[in-house]
């Protein structure tokens, strides 16, 4: 923990395409954190569990910085972007006394809890986001946003739908 007592935040994702529910949760994580560490999904990482495209990971990597940049400047929290691996990243470290999830993903928190315990490590504090809807008044995907349905900011491209497209 530093000094405001706020300790070091992780954020973990694949973040593609970026879109406003994720700017909503990385700004909690700067919100709520003295050092923010992002854990971005390595290329295989990313590519083993989704069917639609996902860019490569120095892309990705050039999308998210300037966003974290902006947050980085105007929360004044320095923050840090790894490659994670698996689902622990680097949230099982003891450098790390908390992670900002969404609601869609919390339960990951548990597993990422009894890995930590079994290091010895006290559970991390959860901040947990509501999920963003966009104006159609369906959760924002990256999904929906691949398909076209929505643009990053959750506007509507093209005729309602019904279909959450899940994902993230």
């Amino acid at each position: 923990m530093n000094d405001s007592g706020k300790g070091n935040i992780c954020i973990g994702g694949t973040f593609w395409p970026l879109h406003q529910g994720h700017r909503t949760l990385l700004e909690a994580a700067f919100k709520n954190g003295d050092h923010v560490g992002v854990g971005l999904t390595t290329d295989e990482m990313a590519g083993s569990y989704r069917s639609r495209y996902v860019a490569p990971m120095v892309e990705r990597t050039r999308s998210l910085v300037p966003v974290l940049d902006e947050l980085s400047q105007r929360y004044s929290v320095g923050y840090v972007v790894e490659p994670i691996m698996d689902r622990y990243g680097f949230a099982v470290s003891p450098e790390y006394t908390a992670i900002a999830v969404s609601r869609e993903t919390e339960s990951t928190v548990d597993v990422i809890d009894e890995e930590r315990a079994r290091s010895g490590l006290p559970p991390l504090k959860r901040i947990v986001v509501d999920m963003v809807k966009d104006d159609q008044g369906h959760v924002i995907s990256s999904t929906r946003v691949h398909l076209g349905k929505v643009d990053e900011k959750g506007r509507a491209l093209s005729k309602p739908d019904s279909v959450d497209g899940g994902g993230r």
